[in-house]
Order: C-alpha cells, then structure tokens, then sequence
C-alpha cells in the first residue's frame, strides 16, 4: 500500500464532512463518514456512509455532490490524478448496532 493512501483518504474523509454538514435534515438524519478507503494505486476512493435516519438518501445527496468534491481535492492534493469517489451505505456501523441491541437484551 502507498504510504500516501492514508494521507489522502484523511484529506477525503475531512472534505467529504464538511460537505455531509450540508445534507438537509429532510434528506436524512445525522450523516457521518464511517471510513474512507483509498485504493493502492490512488484511483478510487470508498467514502462510507452512515446516517442515523435513510442513509441511502444521505448518500445519493452526496454522490450528486462529487464534482464539486473532485474539484475542491484536486486543488487540495498534490496527485496527478484525482482518485474517483465512490459512495457506500456503511453496512458495518449497522451490524454493530444490531449486536448491541442484542447483547443488551440478554
């Protein structure tokens, strides 16, 4: 792995937040940035997403947002090429919440 993965996925993992800021409440709840990986060769970037209400609806309000994403980075990363973004529901925050319901039920 590049030692610059890491570098750059913090760098994306703080843009991407301030922009999750700007999701209106009616398009879903508290949005957070679960994990962001960058791929070894620094062409794709995984942002993942959760939300405390409709996280798909959290994460296409993001997706619609990644030109202006890509264009704040590339002025913010010395890369030659911008990595892609690509959006996912974070399915790993909600087993961990359903294994916590389950553990307190006991």
């Amino acid at each position: 792995m590049s030692h610059r993965a890491p570098q750059i996925a913090g760098i994306i993992r703080s843009l991407v937040a301030k922009i999750a800021i700007e999701v209106p409440p009616t398009v879903s709840g508290l949005v957070s940035i679960a994990d962001v990986r960058v791929s070894a060769d620094l062409s794709y970037a995984d942002i993942f997403v959760s939300a405390v209400d409709r996280s798909e609806a959290a994460v296409k309000f993001l997706a619609s947002k990644k030109s202006r994403m890509r264009r704040e980075l590339a002025a913010a990363l010395q890369v030659h090429r911008v990595p892609l973004l690509r959006f996912h529901v974070d399915t790993e925050g909600q087993k961990v919440d359903r294994l916590d319901t389950l553990l307190r039920s006991l």
